[in-house]
């Protein structure tokens, strides 16, 4: 394995903030993002694309395109798993702040402000709510009965801009008494689209040898790191811009479903060798049970096993059939199994599942289809930019919406605790 980093000169000092890449076979979308974030001025700023493509194609476009010591840039030719290819980039990345994004996705300029404002404070991390998307031309999402998508768009939601600090034992108990699932709803901190101290990512390693493991790397660093960190904000504003193309797993997992759910069919364990899967999660693949499987890895590798043992796996049961068709045999049968593996009563188990099938997913359907009502009767606000091509214009018209508003991120750290 080989992996060489080309800078166009270079500079000793650390960075403040690296925003990190790690991409495959996406050229197209890797240049935009690129462009986009490089046309930031600040020198405090780091750039690291770790490549793992097929091709020398990005490679060839950098050395011939770019001349930007904050470029970071690596290529490993062996192909590696989701995980590897993370793990590798995260150990390019020398800032204070280490900020993971797709390479389909951008990020708003002022993330160098959250980041010298984290420094001030000395936080840990600060979690980004999402409010915003970037649906690119040739996402091939299909509008629904309740919203018209178009590609090329960008779409933003309303965001309050407050600021909290959130306690990691209450969220971290929150999730696993919620079966594990949307860990992207709790105010835990977020790697990807979010900031995180080095010295927090260099604890993980220092006690795993890794940065990451599991199947999803942003489930397992999210996990990991609310084991280590103490002072996490959590700020409701758009400080990074989630893209989706035909190609991300945001589209082929989750609007197109595309994907097969015999667990031996997840692009996750390629190149993983004889991966473990946890015993108590249902061995179905979906996205469900790969975040699942993700944060009891990173809790086990931090010694958390007591918050294991709070895992619900009613809920997670409930949740997955709910979601995913054809699953309900498997799921059922290997709920009933960890149950007896943690030493809980299968009829109790068995009660909770039905409740939580009728107190779950029938009503997080039920509040979906009310808030797209919402917004076709123009009582939600849901702002749609169009024609644009690439995340140069997207964020470009961020700024632009941004400035219209009156909204900065300045104003949201001066108003923090009213």
């Amino acid at each position: 394995m080989s992996l060489e980093y080309h800078m166009k000169e270079n500079s000793d000092s650390r960075p403040l903030l690296s925003i990190v890449i790690a991409t495959r076979n996406r050229v197209p979308y890797a240049v935009s993002a690129i462009q986009s974030i490089l046309e930031n001025p600040d020198q405090d700023l780091e750039l690291v694309v770790q490549d793992n493509s097929d091709s020398s194609d990005l490679e060839t476009w950098i050395k011939t395109n770019v001349c930007d010591y904050r470029l970071r840039y690596g290529r490993i030719v062996q192909p590696l798993s989701f995980v590897g290819n993370f793990n590798a980039a995260a150990e390019a990345a020398r800032g204070e702040y280490v900020c993971f994004i797709g390479d389909d996705d951008g990020v708003n300029p002022e993330i160098m402000d959250a980041a010298r404002w984290a420094k001030r404070g000395d936080l840990d991390a600060v979690a980004v709510k999402h409010s915003l998307n970037y649906l690119w031309r040739d996402s091939g999402v299909a509008s629904t009965l309740f919203t018209k998508v178009t590609g090329g768009s960008l779409y933003i939601n309303p965001f309050s801009g407050i600021v909290i600090y959130a306690d990691m034992e209450k969220e971290m108990k929150s999730l696993v008494r919620n079966g594990g699932l949307y860990y992207l709803q709790h105010s835990l901190p977020k790697l990807y689209h979010g900031l995180v101290h080095r010295r927090c990512l260099q604890a993980i390693h220092a006690r795993t040898g890794v940065y990451f493991a599991g199947l999803s790397p942003d489930t397992f660093a999210s996990l990991a790191i609310a084991c280590v960190a103490r002072r996490v904000a959590v700020v409701d504003y758009p400080l990074t811009i989630p893209g989706a193309c035909k190609v991300s797993g945001t589209v082929l997992e989750g609007s197109i479903k595309k994907h097969s759910r015999r667990l031996e069919d997840a692009p996750h364990l390629r190149h993983r060798g004889e991966y473990k899967w946890c015993e108590l999660v249902p061995r179905v693949y979906s996205v469900e049970t790969i975040w699942v499987d993700s944060s009891v890895a990173a809790l086990r590798a931090m010694g958390r096993e007591d918050l294991v043992q709070e895992l619900n796996l009613a809920k997670l049961a409930a949740y997955c059939i709910g979601a995913n068709r054809g699953v309900a045999k498997p799921v059922l049968r290997d709920m009933l199994a960890g149950l007896r593996i943690m030493g809980k009563s299968r009829v109790v188990g068995t009660l909770q599942f039905a409740m939580s099938l009728l107190s779950g997913p029938a009503v997080a359907f039920a509040r979906r289809a009310r808030n797209r009502l919402l917004i076709m009767a123009g009582r939600r606000i849901v702002c749609r930019i169009d024609n644009l091509e690439n995340m140069v214009d997207v964020s470009h018209a961020l700024a632009v919406y941004l400035r219209g508003h009156g909204c900065r991120f300045s104003e949201c750290i001066r108003g923090e605790g009213k």
